[in-house]
């Protein structure tokens, strides 16, 4: 490189530097810390760009290749990653091949770094290189392709082989958390946001989180515990050790250890007293023992720390020069419940229905109050006719309240809260519903007969079928609305009954009668053929 490209190197240097060092010398509880790592990602970005508009060449790629590495570091960090950052790495590598005079053909990253360490033994290079090993795997957790993080793992172990104490059957995660694949270089803290050391560490804790929370998902708890056990002695935020905790704690109580399991969720609130899901399956085995009030004790904690929720933040320290965090990389599925957000209308059903069970009919009836009052403030209205997993349909609810009023003998809240029901319904209902009752679906105990005809809907009539079972939707949720309704009135009948309003306690038992007569049963000519 001439005299002018060395200044332009030089002052690259210097400016990496300078970001690098503005990025340390923050505090990890600095109120504008996320706001900070943003403008340090963008000026990052532009003197990527600065660079990359170059030719590569060889004394300026490893410099390029670092700055990359904080690029895509600090994407990680503020959970801004893209495919866009998979392609940065991927062409960043193959403008340093470009830079020595090797070709590469749309290899398959892990080939390219194979043929890399084949063709070039330039340290300064190789070292730039290994950095973004570790940050492609980093980048592989977030999509949790443990498959190819093994891979590149398995480059880096043969690699060093020779002379390194090293053999093809060391334990790659192992060896990661050893420190034996790659170390720290010197000065590298100058020159990294985050080092190379604590990627390593990130990639041991992610990586063994994820293998123990997939055993658990398949049922070999005892595995998974072993394995979670593992994972919490790695780098570990307060969140994710307190969810590592819970997951013990959760395959524990799978296994029929209820103590155990309640001593790990004890240990996952003191890791982080905001991890709520530990105290709502602390909550769930107290009701396994029938520990009563312990249970309840633990749904009321929950259900004022969901009220304060948005009161305070989860402090998630780990050490300042940590950009990337474990919980940044770990991605639970959406569909496993047991990390999830609790949800605050789930906990105040749980404690009402606890209330009425156990015969505390005035504290259940307060509860139920306190649950529809909650529905309504946070216009949840709109669920009012569809399914959620965690409760019962919005009007079962609305009438296990008006039975714990009737039981604590508020009749006029009993009326009150039937009528929200009866009014919700009635634009619903259709004059009349029939519903047809097949003899051999319902006596039959051989199924050969549907398995054909279902074989046949699928190969030639599959439409047909779709609209079939979708009109059978429609009359099972018009069946719904006829059902509720008419609990509806047979509650308000009876409060009225008991306030000695008879004239409007016959009006709603009769509503409530002639709703159900609105349901015809059937049974088609050729059922029982």
């Amino acid at each position: 490189m001439d005299d002018g490209g060395g200044g332009c190197l030089e002052m690259w240097t210097e400016e990496n530097r300078s970001l690098v060092a503005q990025l340390k010398n923050i505090s990890a509880h600095a109120v504008h810390r996320r706001e900070i790592l943003r403008q340090s990602h963008v000026s990052f970005r532009k003197l990527l760009e600065k660079m990359q508009g170059l030719p590569a060449t060889v004394p300026s790629i490893p410099l390029e290749l670092t700055i990359l590495y904080n690029t895509v570091v600090l994407s990680l960090g503020l959970s801004d990653v893209n495919q866009d950052d998979n392609s940065l790495v991927y062409e960043g590598l193959g403008r340093g091949l470009e830079a020595y005079g090797g070709h590469f053909d749309g290899l398959d990253i892990v080939k390219l770094w194979g043929m890399i360490f084949q063709s070039i033994h330039d340290p300064a290079f190789i070292q730039a290189v290994d950095q973004l090993i570790y940050l492609q795997c980093v980048l592989w957790l977030v999509s949790n392709q443990l498959d190819r993080i093994d891979a590149a793992l398995r480059l880096l172990r043969d690699r060093g082989l020779s002379g390194s104490g090293l053999n093809s059957h060391s334990d790659l995660l192992q060896c990661i958390k050893a420190g034996d694949l790659l170390k720290d270089r010197n000065g590298s803290h100058l020159m990294l946001v985050q080092r190379l050391s604590s990627l390593g560490e990130l990639i041991y804790t992610c990586a063994i989180f994820i293998q123990g929370f997939r055993k658990m998902e398949e049922g070999n708890y005892l595995e998974a515990i072993d394995i979670l056990h593992q994972a919490a002695e790695g780098l570990c935020s307060k969140r994710i050790l307190a969810e590592i905790y819970t997951l013990i704690g959760y395959s524990s109580a799978q296994m029929d250890r209820p103590q155990t399991a309640l001593q790990y969720f004890r240990w996952a609130l003191q890791a982080d007293f905001h991890c709520l899901a530990a105290l709502y399956h602390a909550a769930m085995v107290y009701r396994k023992l029938d520990m009563v009030e312990a249970e309840l004790e633990a749904l009321n904690h929950l259900d004022v720390a969901l009220e304060s929720w948005d009161q305070f933040k989860a402090d998630n320290h780990v050490d300042s020069e940590v950009v990337i965090r474990p919980e940044h990389l770990v991605r639970i599925p959406a569909t496993c419940h047991l990390l999830t957000s609790v949800k605050q209308v789930h906990v105040k059903h749980s404690l009402a229905r606890r209330f009425l069970q156990i015969r505390r009919v005035e504290e259940a009836a307060e509860h139920y109050l306190d649950l529809l009052s909650s529905i309504l403030e946070e216009s949840q209205q709109e669920v009012f006719l569809v399914a959620d997993p965690t409760v019962p349909r919005i009007p079962e609810i609305y009438l296990e309240a008006a039975v714990a009023l009737l039981q604590s003998q508020r009749y006029n809240d009993v009326i009150t809260v039937c009528e929200e029901i009866a009014n919700k319904m009635s634009s619903l209902i259709s004059d009349k519903l029939t519903l047809e009752i097949r003899v051999n679906e319902w006596l039959s105990s051989d199924s050969s007969e549907k398995t054909e005809i279902n074989t046949s809907c699928q190969s030639s009539l599959l439409n047909c079928f779709s609209e079939s079972q979708m009109h059978r939707v429609k009359k099972k949720e018009t069946l719904n609305y006829i059902l509720w309704a008419a609990a509806a009135f047979l509650y308000q009948g009876q409060a009225f009954a008991l306030l000695k309003s008879n004239k409007e306690a016959i009006t709603n038992f009769s509503r409530c009668v002639n709703l159900l007569l609105k349901v015809q049963v059937v049974v088609p000519p050729d059922s029982d053929s």
